[in-house]
């Protein structure tokens, strides 16, 4: 079968120097008029958005881009429709291409939705004929029925959205390309977009996606394509590859995490004075978890350590055993001594809280250092970054309450969707009522 996309050895460079940009692709299209065959170095000032990308896609294939932001995947999409052109390489498209790159770029802002469908359908080698059959249906996938004659210019990003996805769809293309359309639009429209990638996968149509949710890429491509600094990080089945660029992501979060914890630490042992900029910041960014008192002037020497078999960490597996110990001791006496460990999502998102409250675990203790452990058997948030908080409070008075950990947890081997992991069992019936065990993760 022949490839309806092959993509050999591209690259792209491009300068950090907006001035110089416009000199350097004078002087390199210049050397390409010229047929200089020689492979000049990079300039000191030039960077490589794409280096040595080849794949290929053939009819029907489903691709998706993923990586961080600026690692070459809107670039790689652009020189796949030819809108920029590769400094080494050659990238060979077979068939009508119909790209979702800049929504609404194209369109006349001048003019009506209608008119500047006719002018996209135009350029695809539609007559006024042909268009006119497919316009009621490009109007009402759009659902712009009542704006169809109102200049595009007045349309909102959604509108636009609407219009640009119905033509594209709608004018047979052999091969589409997406850049992050799916996150454009209401939630209704977004459903319907699936819908129609669905249908048109099944009719063969070859599309390239890019989207930075793993859901989206798992439901819809078969394949993928991991990008980082403009180099292939990996190319193969699409949960694979998700599965290592998610990875490889916690483990940069697990050690700004770590970084982040030794100097919480150091500087609570140290009893520095908050600066100006860190009491901002404490104000603007900390308030996501609740009010902030950490003056210790009523506790001293709290230590708070979060553990795995026994080992000291960072970063937890989802279905870990989790052990959190802390100890700090109290300056003066109490009455009414309490402890909660409150589970944060990093945006602020309360996820679980223990506290000694139940049971009244430390009503006991009233002067002196206060040493506990706690055991979480079946750890099962999903896997992200989150902040455990610690209010340490005499009856309804706050002696202390901080930030005293942020820790990533990390899949188990499975994807994970939602807030949290259930264990679970599932049973598939069968002939005869009989049933067996599909899968059992944990």
């Amino acid at each position: 079968m022949k490839p309806i996309v092959c993509v050999q050895q591209v690259s792209k460079r491009y300068s950090k120097n907006a001035n110089a940009h416009l000199g350097y692709g004078v002087a390199d299209l210049y050397r390409a008029i010229f047929g200089s065959k020689e492979e000049w170095p990079l300039r000191k000032d030039e960077f490589l958005a794409l280096s040595n990308i080849s794949l290929y896609l053939n009819p029907g294939d489903s691709l998706a881009l993923i990586g961080r932001n600026g690692s070459g995947k809107t670039t790689l999409l652009k020189a796949m429709n030819g809108l920029i052109k590769p400094d080494a390489g050659v990238i060979t498209v077979e068939g009508r291409v119909q790209a979702l790159i800049n929504l609404g770029a194209g369109f006349n802002p001048a003019l009506s939705g209608k008119d500047n469908v006719f002018n996209s359908a135009s350029l695809m080698g539609y007559s006024r004929k042909e268009t006119q059959a497919i316009l009621e249906e490009i109007i009402d996938f759009a659902e712009l029925e009542e704006f169809i004659d109102s200049p595009v210019g007045t349309y909102s990003s959604g509108m636009k959205a609407r219009l640009g996805f119905s033509v594209a769809i709608n004018l047979n293309p052999d091969i589409l390309l997406i850049d992050e359309i799916l996150s454009v639009g209401d939630q209704a429209f977004r459903n319907k977009c699936f819908v129609r990638l669905h249908q048109l996968k099944k009719a063969g149509v070859t599309f390239v996606l890019v989207s930075h949710s793993p859901t989206h890429v798992i439901q819809l491509c078969e394949k993928a394509l991991w990008l980082h600094k403009g180099k292939m990080m990996k190319l193969g089945p699409a949960k694979e590859t998700v599965q290592a660029y998610t990875d490889f992501l916690d483990t940069i979060e697990a050690e700004k995490v770590r970084e982040l914890n030794i100097l919480r630490e150091d500087t609570a042992r140290s009893h520095e004075k908050r600066s100006i900029e860190e009491a901002a910041r404490k104000e603007s960014g900390e308030s996501l978890y609740g009010p902030i008192y950490d003056e210790q002037d009523r506790i001293k020497d709290l230590s708070v350590r979060l553990s795995v078999d026994n080992e000291e960490t960072h970063t937890v597996r989802v279905h870990d055993e989790l052990c959190i110990d802390y100890t700090f001791t109290l300056i003066g006496k109490v009455t009414d001594l309490n402890v909660t460990l409150s589970f944060y999502t990093e945006d602020g998102l309360r996820m679980s809280v223990l506290s000694t409250l139940n049971g009244d675990l430390l009503k006991h203790i009233h002067q002196g250092e206060v040493r506990c452990s706690v055991r979480i058997p079946d750890f099962n948030l999903a896997p992200g970054t989150y902040v455990l908080v610690m209010p340490i409070h005499e009856g309804k008075s706050y002696l202390y309450r901080d930030i005293v950990k942020k820790f990533v947890v990390r899949g188990g081997g499975e994807m994970s969707w939602g807030l949290t992991d259930f264990q679970y069992e599932y049973h598939v019936g069968e002939t005869g009522n009989a049933t067996k065990p599909v899968n059992s993760p944990g």
